[in-house]
């Protein structure tokens, strides 16, 4: 009899042991789509080619990164290359417009035309920037999450090599279980 309740015991862990199987796949698959959304944003650009291969377990937060990069990129953006320009504009006037003189051209790159100082050009520059730093900032949000993942990977797989010993046990004890409980027929 003490077999039947090793066998439901059995049945039990296999249950249990199933379970921490599938979480444990799906932790995996998680985390290597986060990888490799955190590959495809770390320039701060995420081109269609890379929008449309990401699995769809992180499209949510793919359309977060895109929903979130521009706008706050747009606005950082706007107040950096404002507050330059303004700046600039005060240190011209009270130089008498010598100070653009001494500036490094190197510094500059890409924002000259014409020696002066194009405002929009400036505004990409800053834009490009600013989406590098957020892009660096989410990959380390998703960074952060693979880590907590990991964490509850390796408590997992420990919960599994228990559960696959006790089972071990539990099938030792139901094979004696069942040879002591036979008939034997002399």
């Amino acid at each position: 009899m003490t077999w039947l309740c090793l066998s439901l015991t059995k049945m039990r862990l296999k249950n249990n042991l199933s379970v921490y199987q599938k979480r444990l796949l799906d932790i995996n698959q998680r985390i290597m789509d986060l990888q490799r959304l955190a590959a495809g944003i770390a320039d701060g650009v995420l081109n269609y080619q890379e929008a449309t291969t990401m699995p769809s377990s992180v499209f949510g937060t793919q359309m977060n990164y895109l929903a979130q990069s521009s706008n706050i990129a747009y606005q950082s953006a706007n107040i950096k290359t404002n507050s330059y320009l303004q700046q600039m504009q005060m240190i011209n006037q009270t130089t008498g417009g010598q100070y653009q003189y001494a500036l490094d051209p190197t510094v500059m790159t890409g924002c000259v035309q014409n020696g002066q100082i194009q405002p929009f050009l400036l505004f990409n520059n800053v834009y490009k920037e600013e989406l590098k730093a957020y892009a660096q900032q989410y990959t380390e949000v998703l960074n952060r999450e693979e880590k907590d993942l990991e964490q509850e990977k390796l408590t997992l797989e420990t919960q599994i090599k228990a559960i696959e010993a006790e089972y071990q046990t539990v099938e030792e004890q139901e094979s004696e279980n069942i040879k002591n409980d036979a008939i034997k027929l002399s």
